[in-house]
């Protein structure tokens, strides 16, 4: 139970007298003195964690609980206001509770009851993808509108340990106007109190710092009256209540304000306090001197809390497969209803979003609740990759079965791109090598006699009755293309690349070069142990950079060595466990594989994968959300998403070293020399300052057996000429696949049904729109920060658009197919409402 700053705790506060309380707020207030200007906007909150140190359920209890207080508050003071976020505990009050829900309708529609934020949860913002937060608006505003008639303009994130520099984007084109925060706090990021926040897109949010805490006691309404404004600023925002495990305002804390505001007002150097709502406190700074001069940030709010980025690997892995699932299945989706007809099933995918959205919240997605917490988490996640994937098969086997295969002898393969570039794609399943007892088969044929190579992979099964077929495709963008398993001679064996080579003497690869023939690196890459005794969160720590040792060497032996593949096992010890990472080279690919099975059994320690490259003036280029930032190659620990990039020189000319990854988000860049996080083991929901405890039976985290995989690839010239975003999907998105056989159709083998270019613009998502309107939803961004004219292209839709795109602009557009014409485009909101233009 945290304790108020008078030492008194939650439960003495909630039985003080209510007679007492509601006659003085009976007294009239006293007119503010003549010359005093100055407002405090006491903004009534309390800030309930959905699941931290306790289960989901008991927030959602929580959450009832604290609403019914925040209502008895209100009858009890009439001036009194509350200001709430979280559609996701609305949703609980709505379906438990519908009276109560009714009484909040009804204090919203006066004024007095604020929703703020109004996305599902108030979510970690380093972590999800920029889709996820884009549905955190769509999702959580949709709710808050269609149930309490309010159209949300506050952003509000207070206790999220850190928020991406893409925000204000993602922010402003879903109707936002302002955002507030508390974390990063003064000694962890020197920031004014009101600003201006400024994506690269050059979109602004009005911006206020939470001062001191965001659930504040009365006491502190004295300091604040000194401390707590902004330059120049005669307005300030005093959140206050009782919070994290929720609570409202409590009556002494009332009685307390009430108590002081006589003495405030008789003191002309005394602000006037005033129960309010934000929308009201950012209404007064805006008609405000001081808002002409408010000053600009660009750049994202950090640190707190580094080892966020990293502590529990699992539930960051869980939440990428649950939103790149998510992702593909309305896309397959979409193309499947377009082109057959088939059912869409958008109350599948909300409800899957919802889930995924609400295991964002920061406590859980930042690994720092309980044990149990992440039990709740793979519940939830599974049941959205389970919708993904159903859904998904069910539509490409539809696709499949359009198409005519009538002639085929043996079987087929029907095998669909995703992504809509065209691009060559991995494919790998099970299946009979030689399914007719008559001979092997040898390649894949396409409809024009064209052949693809393939290698016959060992089984992910010990007893390797059914092999791996394995084969990388040319597929169309967004579409399909059909093989047919063949026999007979088999196409001539592509080139390796000599862009790498695995070490002779060392665990990893010891060199890797450019187009050009110029090394890159200095040292191999490879794994370094680091110590890391900080608590879960990593409070107070910059760096991890405590070296223990590199992991040993034991055995490095080639284990494929086929048309398709060359793979590499290393296998190295570090004190109790065994890590195993496979090296696989493609014939005809720019880029080396790293494929790690790591059994981990250390504790307090973290596994980095280093990679020491030759660069002079080395910048390092980061993907986040909604933006790429360039940051300090200083060695602390940053976060990013599917790739990082160190750009430097050798000579005269510039070159890159990339590492896209499918996992991971934490990094460190000392100089040239880059690391990325595989493991840390820290124990769940530590927080300083207490320590592990003697004979301790608690969960420790990524502990056994953990999968990572990388592409790590390198060229001449900038970041930016690599495709940095599109590889990084091509790395995530096998080529989906449908084992067929003859059959009737009236589909060719090959078809394209969308197509994006050019290459710097990055597709977030195809889909249908909510609530069962008609069209076709994209949402698109540009990524290198250039003027871009962007083409979309679909003969299904009958489009061929093109659509301008400012540097960094995130547009969402809707297509409707017409009869007898091309489609219509027009733009929209990110909350897929409004038609802003026809295109």
């Amino acid at each position: 139970m945290r304790m108020q700053g008078n030492g008194v705790s939650r439960r003495d506060f909630l039985v003080t007298s209510a007679a007492t309380l509601s006659a003085m707020a009976a007294a009239p207030v006293l007119a503010q003195r003549s010359g005093n200007k100055k407002v405090i906007h006491i903004i009534g909150h309390s800030h309930i964690d959905a699941a931290w140190l306790w289960p989901w359920r008991d927030g959602a209890d929580e959450a009832l609980n604290t609403f019914s207080s925040a209502l008895n508050r209100m009858k009890e003071t009439p001036d009194f206001c509350y200001s709430h976020s979280s559609s996701a505990h609305y949703r609980w009050v709505e379906r438990a509770d519908p009276e109560m829900f009714a009484e909040i309708q009804q204090r919203v529609k006066e004024g007095r009851w604020e929703v703020v934020g109004g996305w599902p949860v108030e979510p970690d913002c380093n972590i999800p993808s920029t889709e996820s937060l884009v549905r955190h608006c769509l999702y959580g505003k949709e709710y808050i509108q269609r149930v309490l008639g309010v159209d949300v303009k506050i952003g509000f994130n207070p206790d999220s340990f850190g928020h991406a520099a893409g925000l204000p984007t993602i922010l402003k084109r879903a109707g936002y106007g302002y955002y507030v925060f508390m974390r990063p706090q003064e000694h962890e990021m020197k920031l004014p109190l009101l600003f201006w926040w400024e994506g690269a897109d050059g979109s602004r949010v009005l911006v206020n710092r939470i001062w001191d805490d965001y659930d504040g006691h009365a006491d502190s309404l004295r300091k604040a009256a000194t401390s707590g404004f902004a330059d120049k600023s005669d307005h300030a925002a005093f959140f206050m209540g009782i919070g994290d495990h929720g609570g409202a305002v409590t009556k002494e804390q009332i009685k307390q304000v009430l108590a002081m505001r006589p003495e405030f007002q008789k003191d002309p150097s005394l602000p006037e306090l005033r129960f309010d709502t934000l929308r009201n406190f950012f209404s007064a700074i805006e008609n405000s001197p001081a808002f002409a001069s408010l000053p600009v940030v660009k750049s994202d709010l950090q640190h707190h809390a580094r080892g966020c980025y990293s502590a529990n690997g699992e539930g960051k892995i869980l939440n990428r497969r649950a939103e790149r699932f998510l992702g593909e299945a309305e896309i397959i989706s979409v193309v499947a209803n377009l082109s057959a007809g088939h059912a869409y099933p958008s109350d599948q995918y909300a409800d899957s979003w919802w889930k995924i959205l609400f295991c964002q919240f920061h406590d859980m997605m930042a690994g720092t609740s309980l044990y149990s917490d992440y039990q709740d988490v793979r519940d939830s996640l599974g049941y959205a990759c389970e919708v993904a994937q159903t859904s998904k098969i069910e539509a490409l086997e539809t696709l499949a079965k359009r198409v005519d295969l009538t002639g085929v002898e043996e079987g087929a393969v029907f095998l669909f791109n995703p992504l809509p570039w065209s691009r060559k794609a991995l494919v790998e399943y099970y299946t009979e090598s030689n399914p007719s007892n008559t001979a092997e088969i040898t390649h894949l044929r396409a409809k024009d006699g064209s052949k693809v190579a393939v290698q016959w992979r060992p089984s992910e099964a010990m007893a390797n009755f059914v092999p791996r077929l394995s084969a990388w495709v040319q597929l169309p963008p967004c579409g399909y293309k059909v093989f047919e398993l063949a026999h007979g001679d088999a196409p001539a064996a592509g080139s390796f690349s000599d862009c790498c080579a695995v070490s002779d003497s060392g665990f990893g690869v010891s060199s890797l070069k450019a187009e050009d023939g110029t090394e890159l690196l200095t040292a191999p890459v490879g794994l370094v142990a680091i110590a890391d005794t900080a608590d879960t969160w990593a409070h107070g720590i910059n760096s991890f950079r405590a070296e223990m040792g590199w992991p040993t060497l034991i055995s490095s032996t080639v284990i494929e060595d086929g048309p398709v593949t060359h793979v590499t096992r290393q296998r190295a010890r570090w004190m109790n466990s065994e890590i195993v990472c496979d090296i696989a080279r493609f014939a005809g690919l720019d880029f080396v594989e790293l494929r790690f099975v790591i059994d981990w059994h250390e504790h307090e320690q973290m596994l980095k994968l280093e990679i020491p490259t030759a660069l002079t003036s080395p910048r390092f280029f980061a993907k986040v959300p909604g933006e790429v930032l360039e940051r300090k190659t200083n060695g602390e620990e940053e976060p990013y998403q599917d790739w990082g990039a160190v750009q430097g020189n050798i000579g005269n000319n510039d070159y890159t070293v990339a590492l896209l990854n499918a996992q991971t988000y934490s990094y460190d860049c000392l100089n040239g020399l880059f690391r990325t996080v595989l493991i840390r083991s820290a124990p769940f929901a530590r927080h300083n300052p207490a320590q592990v405890p003697y004979n301790n039976n608690d969960a420790w985290q990524d502990q056994g057996r953990q999968e990572r995989r990388f592409w790590l690839l390198a060229g001449k010239g900038s970041y930016s000429s690599l495709s940095l975003d599109r590889r990084a999907e091509e790395l995530q998105t096998p080529a989906e696949y449908v084992m067929d056989s003859a059959h009737a159709g009236t589909e060719s083998w090959e078809q394209s049904f969308f197509e994006i270019e050019p290459s710097n613009v990055w597709v977030l998502a195809v889909k249908k729109p909510e609530q069962g309107k008609e069209g076709t939803v994209v949402r698109l961004q540009e990524r290198s920060g250039t003027q871009t004219s962007a083409t979309l292209k679909s003969a299904t839709l009958g489009l061929d658009q093109t659509v301008s795109l400012a540097p960094w602009e995130l547009k969402t557009l809707l297509v409707v197919a017409a009869k007898g014409r091309g489609a219509e485009v027009r733009e929209l909101s990110a909350l897929e409402t409004g038609t802003f233009k026809a295109l």
